[in-house]
Formats: structure tokens, C-alpha cells, sequence
């Protein structure tokens, strides 16, 4: 551990000059990632997790607080060909974010797509307000508090009360180094409705060794907001994603998880639905070979009456790869009326993969309607026979069997745009490998 890492991370801040609360902020949550044990497989979230990879005790800012980033001509070429028209296109590389494209519609409806670090600087309240505070706080766990302690640059995404967009906002994010901590903080006004896709890769040079991010999201009441996140490194890459989401009165939300990349991914994803007649809809999806290895765990946390929630997450695993998911659904006391679904469904192709599949049920209510399920299954040969037997090959049969398995997935993703957009990621890997 770097000796004077609070005064290198005082440094860092003010070389982006950043206000003196954001520097406590990050000063408090170094604090805790250096009080905080780190991972082990004593605790029940990481028992089937190895971690032993990471270096917690390395961790520390840049000393000089500078960090080396492509321009604007450079970012804009390094962004993914396979990413959708967008209302707002935002590259984030490293410590530098540029704006690629603001749609007429986006800018005169007063939507606000840049860097968090500038939106913080800049004064905006409901960062000050909202930023580390209540979902993906340093509290959390060590890499929580990590990220928050060093994230750099960063997304901010506010949707005005009552805009509603057509096309998604689009943020890009690629490495400049071996260590990434990327951080978003999504706000969804009243009334409000859109779809964001983030997309974590950008080609083989674009890859850290180790990345933690954190997702915040707010979606007030009566808002309807679509966030999709892509992790897409290349086979060096690793690290954690801590997503969390506030769901407030008659507001609905729909986040996508898809773990395509990287040698290895933790993600923590919560939805809480805080307000009555809150809707949420939580889908992943994860495509794994070689020895990947992907970890979920999922909190479907019911606060009040009348919330809806419903969770799908798919695995397809080949040769030595393997996946944990572990979902909990959680219904307050005072959470009457509440209703909850959770789905697991596992598809082993060839070799030797492995899934563990752990649902969850805290249920302190008595009106409420709470149900959950998980499949782990091989390809049916049957099926197989079917398909070849029709004259369909066998790479074409395995191919149809996992596009089918990942289908119902795919159907919930309102935006027709970023649905096609993971159907070419799925081919991509299924046809040429990751």
C-alpha cells in the first residue's frame, strides 16, 4: 500500500479540479477500503469466488494525480463500430470523457450527458446530493470503495422531467492502462424516458487487467428508463461492476447485464423499488468459454406496496468455464402486495463447464406473491438429431440452439437498436471466439 495515498489522492483531485467535498468523499471511502477486510472465502458472497488474483494491498492513486489519455480524434476512433445511432455518444477513456454526438433532440430537450467529474465541479446539486451516498456507497464492500476513492472522469446521464428520447444514450468505455475505475451516475426526472446503453471493451488494446466499476441509478417517480451494460474486455481482462438502482412511486426500470468478456466478472446488481407501484425488470445474460469465470449476485429489494419486479438471467458455458449466480428476493415488512419472479436457466455446451445457481427468498410480508426457479441443463441430443436430420450441420444446430436459449432475454430489451446490438456481440463470440 502506497504510504501517503491520501495525499496522492488529494493530488489527483486537485489536478481535476474537483470542490473540496468530492475530495472528502474520496478521502472517507479510502478510509474504508483500507478498514475493509478484503474478500475472502469465509463470506458467503464470495465462498465460490476467487479472488486470490487481486492485490488489494497495491491498490493506489496515480502519485502525481495525472493519468495519461488518448484526445478526441483518438477516442472517437477507438469507440466500437458495433454501437447504435445514439442520442448522446460519450467516450470515456481513462481519465478523459468527450461527448462524440448530441442529437438535436437531445439538446433541445435539455438532456445532460458528460463527464461526472465536470458535472461535480460544475455544481450540479443532485450530484453532491446523490454520488456515492445511498446506492453503491464505500460501505458496500472493498471494491465499492476502491472505486469510490478513485474513480476518474466518469459518466453523468440527467434525463429532465417529462423528456423522452427515441434513441439511446451511448457511453463508451476503454482503458488507457492497466487499471481502470470507471463510475456513472444515472438520474431519470419525473416523468422522463430513455434508454442508455454502456458499453465496457473497444478492441484487444482496450482491455485493463483490472477494472472496478460503479453504477448508480435514479429513476423518479413515474420515469421509464432502459440501461443496458456490456462487458466486453478482451480474455486479460478482469474485474467487479457494483450496480445499484432507486426505483421510486409508479416509475419502472429495466436493466440488461451482459458478461461476454474478460478472464474474469463480479458483478453486484440491486434494485431497490422504493416507491408504491414500482416496476422492475432485470435480465442477464452471460456467454462464457475457455476458463472465463462470471459471478452475479442480484437483490430484488421490495420497500414498500404495490412493487413488481421480475429477474431472467441465462448462462451458456463451454469447456472449463463456469458461472455462479446468487439471487435474493427481499420483501420489507411493510411491503404488502408486493410481487416477485426469479429465473436462473443454465445451458452447458461441450466440455466441462460448471454452474452454481443459489435463489433466495426474505419475505417479512404476508400479502405477497414471491416465486423463483433455476435450470441447469445439456444439449438434448435429441434436439441435435432433429436439427441434423433436417440438414442443418451441427455448428449451425449448436448455433440455433444457444440463439434460442438466449431469445427470451433478448425479447425483454425494450430498444429495438440495442437489442441488435447484442445479438452481434452473442454471434461474434459464438462464431470467432473470445
Amino acid at each position: 500500500m502506497t504510504a501517503d495515498a491520501p495525499g496522492a489522492i488529494v493530488a489527483l483531485s486537485q489536478a481535476r479540479s474537483e470542490p473540496a467535498w468530492l475530495r472528502e468523499r474520496r478521502l472517507d471511502a479510502w478510509r474504508v477500503y483500507e478498514a475493509t477486510p478484503a474478500p475472502s472465502s469465509s463470506d458467503e458472497e464470495w465462498r465460490r469466488t476467487d479472488t486470490s488474483w487481486v492485490d488489494w494491498a497495491a491498490m493506489a492513486p496515480a502519485a502525481n494525480g495525472q493519468t495519461a489519455a488518448p484526445g478526441a480524434a483518438q477516442a472517437a476512433a477507438a469507440a466500437p463500430p458495433k454501437l447504435p445511432a445514439a442520442s448522446v455518444l460519450l467516450r470515456q477513456c481513462g481519465a478523459v470523457t468527450h461527448v462524440l454526438h448530441t442529437s438535436d433532440e437531445a439538446r433541445a430537450a435539455g438532456v445532460i450527458v458528460g463527464s461526472l467529474t465536470e458535472a461535480a465541479g460544475q455544481g450540479v446539486g443532485a450530484v453532491a446530493e446523490r454520488l456515492g451516498v445511498e446506492l453503491a456507497a464505500p460501505a458496500a464492500g472493498k471494491p465499492q470503495a476502491l472505486n469510490g476513492a478513485l474513480w476518474s472522469s466518469g459518466a453523468f446521464v440527467h434525463l429532465p422531467a417529462g423528456v423522452e428520447l427515441s434513441a439511446p444514450i451511448v457511453i463508451a468505455v476503454a482503458a488507457d492502462g492497466p487499471v481502470l475505475y470507471p463510475r456513472t451516475l444515472v438520474l431519470a426526472g419525473p416523468g422522463s424516458s430513455a434508454d442508455v446503453l454502456e458499453w465496457w471493451g473497444g478492441g484487444a488494446s482496450a482491455s485493463p487487467q483490472f477494472a472496478s466499476g460503479c453504477v448508480e441509478i435514479f429513476v423518479e417517480h413515474g420515469a421509464r428508463l432502459s440501461y443496458t451494460h456490456v462487458q466486453d474486455w478482451n480474455a486479460a481482462g478482469g474485474g467487479f461492476l457494483a450496480q445499484a438502482a432507486r426505483v421510486e412511486r409508479g416509475a419502472a426500470l429495466v436493466t440488461t447485464n451482459a458478461a461476454l468478456g474478460g478472464r474474469f466478472h463480479k458483478g453486484a446488481i440491486t434494485a431497490s423499488l422504493t416507491g408504491p407501484g414500482a416496476n422492475v425488470r432485470l435480465n442477464g445474460l452471460t456467454y462464457l468459454s475457455q476458463r472465463q469465470f462470471a459471478d452475479h449476485h442480484t437483490l430484488q429489494d421490495h420497500c414498500t406496496t404495490d412493487g413488481e419486479s421480475d429477474l431472467l438471467f441465462v448462462n451458456v458455458l463451454e469447456n472449463a468455464a463456469r458461472s455462479v449466480y446468487a439471487g435474493t428476493i427481499v420483501v420489507q415488512p411493510h411491503a404488502q402486495r408486493s410481487n416477485a419472479y426469479q429465473q436462473n436457466r443454465n445451458l452447458m455446451l461441450h466440455g466441462g463447464p460448471r454452474a452454481d445457481s443459489i435463489p433466495r427468498l426474505e419475505i417479512m410480508a404476508d400479502d405477497v406473491r414471491c416465486t423463483h426457479g433455476a435450470t441447469t441443463s445439456t444439449i438434448d441430443p435429441m434436439h441435435m438429431y432433429y436439427l441434423g436430420s433436417r440438414g442443418v450441420d451441427r455448428a449451425q444446430a449448436r448455433s440455433l440452439i444457444v440463439d434460442g436459449t438466449f431469445e427470451p432475454v433478448l425479447d425483454r430489451v425494450p430498444n429495438q437498436d440495442v437489442r441488435g446490438v447484442l445479438r452481434r456481440a452473442v454471434s461474434t463470440k459464438l462464431h470467432g471466439g473470445a
